[in-house]
């Protein structure tokens, strides 16, 4: 049965991690070797990359997915992406706490 492959930087793969997903942590000049490792295994129904690392997955995977259905390739805006600045990441993460546990801490 084909699995889930995560291909990361080490900031964002501890939570991949937790939700049980398989990870590979690389840098941005590695990736496109990562990404063309997974395609090649044949192990992988999905792959997910993190834009910061490769900016079109679909499109660096090309020459190597010519031919084939699986894997299917997602790419995942990365965590940088998602915040501005810091002050948007530490809100960010008071609604995450808040959440969780129902009340607000502050966050240094």
């Amino acid at each position: 049965m084909p699995r889930m492959l995560v291909v990361t930087d080490a900031e964002t793969a501890d939570g991949f991690r937790l939700a049980g997903v398989e990870v590979v942590v690389t840098g941005r000049s590695r990736a496109q070797e990562a990404l063309e490792r997974a395609i090649l295994s044949d192990d992988y129904g999905l792959v997910v990359v993190d834009e910061s690392l490769i900016a079109d997955p679909v499109k660096a995977a090309a020459r190597v997915m010519r031919g084939r259905d699986l894997p299917v390739l997602l790419p995942m805006p990365g965590l940088s992406a998602a915040f501005d600045h810091e002050a948007d990441a530490t809100s960010y993460m008071q609604q995450l706490v808040r959440s969780a546990i129902g009340f607000d801490i502050k966050l240094d």
